[in-house]
């Protein structure tokens, strides 16, 4: 006998895949990002602190400031990155629940339909040995 929510199943498992597909891309973006936001950090930490000329002066707070504003940006970025990973494993916890409980049914479903079949079998045995006892004792009378 099919599990009569196999279709359902199916469609469970690929929305699974799909969400696991998108976690994985989400976490991966937000892995970039962080590097990005570290390489920023480590650029901003490395500009020469030793100031020969005013023009060095100026230059030099011209790529400190610019250097903040694209930390300040690749910041605000992480933060969206961590939330887009964040509903997307929550949408993945979702969809993975989902279709374990229907693996679960289909499972009962399965052992139910063993014991269903294993039921039939035995009384078809039961009545073949009723059979040939009634045919033993009639030849026998």
């Amino acid at each position: 006998m099919t599990f009569p929510l196999a279709g359902l199943l199916r469609v469970r498992g690929a929305q699974e895949r799909v969400a696991a597909e998108r976690l994985s891309r989400a976490s991966a973006e937000r892995a970039h990002a962080e590097a990005a936001e570290h390489s920023a950090i480590s650029s901003l930490a490395d500009i020469s602190a030793q100031i020969d000329d005013p023009r060095a002066l100026m230059a030099m707070a011209a790529a400190r400031s610019a250097g903040r504003s694209t930390l300040s940006d690749l910041q605000a970025l992480v933060d969206m990155r961590r939330g887009a990973e964040s509903e997307a494993k929550s949408a993945h916890v979702d969809a993975r629940r989902e279709l374990k409980g229907l693996e679960r049914l289909e499972s009962t479903h399965r052992v139910e339909s063993a014991k269903a079949e294993l039921a039939a079998e035995q009384t078809a045995l039961d009545e073949i040995a009723v059979v040939r006892t009634s045919r033993r004792e009639g030849s026998a009378a």
